[in-house]
């Protein structure tokens, strides 16, 4: 699944990139997508991801090495309920389409926003915790700018879901903003398990270089062993 790295990505030092100071962006690891009872569940990441040397286990494995790394967290939340939100017309239709036949209370939609269990435990002290409310950029309308600007932040690793949406957009974003992302790309899903290779071919392509978990964590402890 993972492409090869792109030629123009080639000439860079990955583990030098790493050693600047990096935050971990983990996006979308909710009980909505990655429980099976949750209101996106009809997608079946929750049983795609946890499969052997899935996104779940490779995310997990991810955190620690970048938490070993002293990289700073942000994790990322969002709402699939939105009735209450600001809304054009537009997005009305489309909020109002996801939430359909779903008489929810508040304790389960509160639930199915939260993140999923395995992933909260991750979570530490002095990690920051965004709820965001746009159609799926993280960067717009959130305080995560400010917080990677204060910390110093040049490198950003994404992982999560959806893959071709809040991943690819972060990534987008990213590199418009002056940060340089990485993205992880068994760490990520889409909502379609056929739309994963043609979208980190497009990010590769473009927009960020796209590696495995397993060469994230390598560069990871090389970063580290030149920072020492």
């Amino acid at each position: 699944m993972i492409p090869a790295l792109h030629p123009q990505w080639q000439t860079l030092d990955l583990a030098e990139i790493l050693a600047l100071p990096t935050a971990f962006l983990p996006i979308g690891y909710s009980n909505s997508l990655l429980s099976e009872g949750g209101a996106q569940g009809a997608e079946r990441l929750w049983e795609r991801c946890r499969r052997a040397h899935g996104a779940v286990p490779n995310t997990v494995r991810l955190a620690a090495a970048c938490r070993e790394a002293g990289m700073r967290f942000v994790w990322f939340r969002y709402e699939i309920f939105r009735e209450r939100y600001p809304a054009t017309p537009m997005d009305e239709a489309q909020y109002r389409y996801w939430a359909e036949g779903k008489s929810w209370d508040e304790a389960r939609k509160r639930w199915d926003a939260d993140l999923v269990g395995e992933v909260k435990a991750l979570m530490r002290p002095g990690d920051a915790e965004i709820l965001y409310t746009s159609l799926g950029n993280v960067f717009i309308g959130t305080p995560l700018v400010p917080y990677l600007n204060a910390w110093g932040v040049r490198t950003v690793i994404l992982s999560g879901n959806h893959l071709d949406w809040c991943i690819e957009q972060a990534a987008r974003s990213a590199r418009d903003l002056g940060y340089m992302p990485i993205v992880v790309g068994d760490t990520c899903a889409a909502g379609r398990e056929e739309d994963e290779g043609p979208t980190l071919s497009r990010l590769n392509n473009f927009f960020a270089p796209v590696i495995s978990t397993d060469t994230a964590i390598e560069l990871i402890k090389k970063a580290m062993a030149r920072r020492a």
